[in-house]
């Protein structure tokens, strides 16, 4: 493989021309493996980034993990042993020659857990480096073979640790003595990983530089006041830092410059030989700037900078190029509440968002599935992702997602309650509490860690909040010193030690101070006052049929009925419905069993979104549900699957969320409009009207009204009583008075006497469809009612027309829609998430709901 190499501030992926092999059946060292390729014997094609077992799956010596039960059928790190698991990684490569006074740097951005590097017959460390959240770079320069191979080899061994999966939250708990990722030891939503994911799991680059090495740019902004978007902006303020390295054994002078917004900072420097010397600029103030903020309240600002270092000729040495947003984090303990309120640029922000693990449980990460289950949150009017302290530091790809998409980041550390002692469970843990609450055993590597990761991800400004630990908080001595090294390293971000901790929210209730994880009727939601802050709310969320079907074999889809759930939906982790499914009619086949089970996905998440607000600032500051995905295909907590479909409970939820939204609240049986927005809104046009399952309207009601920032106001009560209707519909509208565009639409259903037969009941809908435009992936359908019933939860997919598959990810402005008699609404459908190729081949729009004979449209 022959690499061509890119200048200055762009790394040179080595990707291709991987091989692996386990390390037991290589007789010789690393030294001789680097020195002459190695007997092709044994070797197989190797997947970098990746793990140990994804390469074994993908040379299919191992069966896909996530399928039905195969899991089972690989065998786990702790019954085998460490050696299962170790492997070489080798690869060979040319480099074009260089000339004298370039530098050439091997990057490694994640390793797991325990790695032996060797370059051209050269160890590269001293010693093993342990860890799977540092990043390892080396000055490969003076080893390079111009005229030849370059022999890279990588010994890789699983965790120390790897812990016995057990059935517990973190198996038997000892997972948590190494730094790595903790769930791969099993939890209550996912099995155990069985090589605990070790491997090359991120990237590795080469990178060329002169002999200055630019890193850790930052960008560290100030935004003092109250500010309001889209409003003529008082000063703003920004400090760019960088280390600069220098590998050789001189003096290197030059000139250090910063060039962002128009203008450049420059400073002349001499680096010391052998020399990493932090450089900070001044202070610098900027006029009317465009400010980044979260989603709901508006525009991401983003602006681009680079740092140059030249030498006294003028010659670039290295540049390192960044994004930056002008934003401010702070937060206050509100005691009214017994909760903290966060703020952005001097705005309270009631916190909307939700709980995610990873991307994929088995670290298959990419760019472009990262875009899409980012973007995910942002379509479900969200303003926060939580990295859940089980799981990883998320890569830089995700939060660039992040910051382009005004997704706040709440990135937790690698401590949970489970295996970290916040419980004694003398069960299924195999040390003592007082033994695991010291836990990791290597206190300095998490605090280097937890250094090189600040440093990594610092340049994000969708990194609002660092945590210290799930559900319990680091050892003291490492808690004091991350509180430091943040300050010292940031400075622009919220630290707390743990995830419940009382400095987020007061405890009144008992248990964690988090939860709970079921289903529950909607009124509860409204009724039922909670924690203030909540960190994990959850509930259901069983996926539509199709994501079944590619999960199980046919003879596993079957209803779960009870204590008769099958082994395969007992694997994945099935949540019941308590009873509520059989409330709309014992269903007739797994199929009716799904639809049933999302009508009641869209009301829970609706009710867990509208309950929440309707109480903003009075019982809540927040709250993050207990999750938006799992990283394998499970069968609990999600909006959206593994496969990247979404449920009707993303759909509920996106309702529930609208920043300006009406909303009917069951326990005073009134209507509500609620701005969770900083801004004033005018000219809006309020609408509401109740009618029956043929349009028939039994009241109606209209206004124009001005509603405050962060504010809830209440405008009507309707009669619901009297009516002889199978189901009343109220049907709640926002336009804007001045261009008469919809900014909010929400459908609630009554049944006669509760009886929630009557919506699968109801009388056969006409729907007629037409696309209008498609373009670039995205696709206008027009749809009308033309019938005299209610169509009721229409479910909208897009198939491919030659074999009926379903496309992923799409996202739809709206679905499982109700449709009034006469009503007309246009559909906008964005397919860019999925490949050109998918998109260029012939495609379906399905239309399928609760009245309504399956349809098709042709895009």
């Amino acid at each position: 493989m022959s690499l061509t190499l890119l200048l200055f501030s762009q790394e040179t992926p080595v990707t291709t021309g991987w091989r692996a092999i386990r390390a037991s059946e290589v007789t010789v060292d690393g030294r001789a493996l680097t020195t002459d390729d190695p007997a092709p014997e044994g070797w197989i094609n190797a997947t970098v980034p990746g793990t140990v077992l994804t390469t074994l799956v993908n040379n299919s010596l191992m069966p896909e993990p996530w399928y039905g039960m195969n899991n089972e059928n690989i065998p786990d790190v702790w019954d085998v042993g460490r050696d299962y698991y170790t492997y070489w990684f080798f690869t060979r490569f040319s480099i074009p020659d260089l000339d004298s006074t370039r530098q050439v740097w091997l990057n490694f951005r994640g390793i797991n857990y325990r790695a032996e590097i060797w370059f051209n017959g050269n160890l590269l460390s001293d010693t093993a480096t342990d860890g799977m959240f540092l990043r390892r770079k080396y000055n490969i320069t003076s080893l390079l073979n111009h005229e030849g191979h370059n022999r890279l080899a990588v010994k890789v061994e699983p965790p120390l640790n790897p812990g016995k999966p057990n059935g517990g939250q973190g198996g038997d708990g000892t997972i948590g003595r190494d730094v790595t990722m903790q769930f791969t030891a099993g939890w209550d939503w996912i099995q155990p990983v069985r090589d605990r994911n070790t491997g090359i799991w991120d990237a590795v680059t080469i990178e060329i530089t002169g002999d200055i090495d630019i890193r850790n740019g930052f960008a560290r902004t100030r935004v003092p006041g109250e500010r309001l978007p889209g409003e003529l902006q008082a000063p703003a303020f920004v400090t760019f830092s960088a280390e600069l390295v220098n590998p050789t054994d001189r003096i290197v002078e030059g000139e250090i410059a910063v060039s962002y917004m128009g203008s450049t900072d420059r400073k002349k420097l001499k680096l010391p030989p052998r020399s990493t010397v932090t450089f900070t600029f001044a202070e610098q103030k900027k006029s009317d700037p465009r400010i980044w903020w979260p989603n709901g309240m508006g525009q991401p600002a983003m602006y681009p900078a680079v740092i140059i270092f030249s030498d006294k000729k003028g010659n670039t040495l290295d540049r390192e190029d960044l994004m930056f947003g002008f934003r401010e984090a702070g937060s206050y303990f509100d005691d009214s509440t017994g909760a903290r309120v966060f703020t952005i640029n001097g705005q309270k922000l009631f916190i909307r968002g939700a709980n995610w693990i990873a991307s994929d449980g088995m670290m298959r990460l990419s760019p472009e599935r990262y875009e899409a289950e980012v973007k995910m949150h942002a379509e479900m009017n969200m303003n926060m992702i939580r990295v859940w302290g089980g799981s990883i530091t998320e890569r830089p790809e995700f939060y660039k997602a992040c910051d382009r998409n005004g997704i706040l980041v709440w990135q937790d550390l690698w401590i949970t309650g489970d295996c970290n002692g916040r419980w004694p469970d003398t069960v299924r843990k195999a040390d003592s509490q007082e033994v695991r609450r010291m836990y990791p055993d290597d206190h300095a590597l998490f605090l280097r860690s937890v250094e090189d990761q600040v440093k990594m991800l610092r340049v994000h400004p969708s990194l609002y909040l660092v945590c210290g630990g799930n559900e319990f908080p680091p050892p003291a001595d490492i808690d004091t010193l991350i509180r430091q090294k943040l300050e010292e390293l940031d400075g622009t971000r919220i630290y707390l030690s743990e995830s419940t901790s009382p400095e987020l929210s007061r405890n009144t209730i008992g248990g964690t101070a988090d939860g709970p994880y079921n289903i529950r009727e909607p009124l509860w939601f409204f009724s039922e006052k909670w924690h203030p802050f909540n960190p994990e709310i959850g509930s259901v969320g069983l996926p539509n049929i199709e994501s079944l079907r590619k999960m199980m074999d046919e003879k596993d889809l079957v209803i779960p009925a009870g204590s008769e759930i099958n082994e395969v939906w007992r694997y994945h982790k099935y949540m019941g419905y308590g009873g509520m499914i059989e409330q709309l009619g014992e269903p007739t086949d797994l199929a009716d069993f799904v639809r049933k089970a999302q009508l009641l996905n869209f009301e829970q998440y609706r009710a867990l979104a509208e309950g929440y607000t309707s109480h903003m600032w009075d019982w809540y500051t927040g709250f993050l549900v207990w999750k938006s995905q799992n990283p394998w295909p499970a069968l609990k907590g999600q909006l959206y699957d593994w496969y990247l479909d979404q449920n009707a409970g993303f759909y509920g939820f996106r309702q529930g969320a609208s920043p300006v939204h009406m909303m009917f609240n069951p326990v005073d049986s009134a209507i509500y409009v609620v701005n969770t927005t900083p801004k004033e809104r005018k000219g809006l046009r309020l609408e509401a009207k109740l009618s029956d399952e043929n349009g028939r309207e039994r009241w109606k009601k209209a206004e124009e009204i001005v509603v405050d920032g962060n504010s809830i106001v209440k405008v009507w009560e309707p009669d619901l009583t009297g009516s002889q209707a199978k189901v009343q519909f109220l049907n709640l509208r926002i336009t804007y008075v001045s261009t008469g565009l919809q900014m909010d639409d929400n459908t609630y259903w009554f049944p006669k006497d509760g009886d929630r037969k009557n919506l699968t009941s109801l009388p056969e809908a006409k729907i007629v469809g037409q696309m209008m435009k498609n373009k670039d992936g995205k696709v206008s359908v027009d749809l009308a009612n033309s019938g005299s019933v209610v169509a009721f939860f229409l479910r909208m997919k897009v198939l491919r027309a030659t074999d009926g598959e379903m496309l992923t990810p799409v996202f739809f402005d709206d679905n499982y829609l109700v449709l009034l008699p006469g009503e007309k609404r246009t559909i906008q459908i964005d397919m860019t998430g999925v490949s050109a190729e998918e998109r260029n081949t012939p495609l379906l729009l399905h239309l399928e709901g609760f009245n309504l004979q399956p349809a098709i449209i042709r895009l």
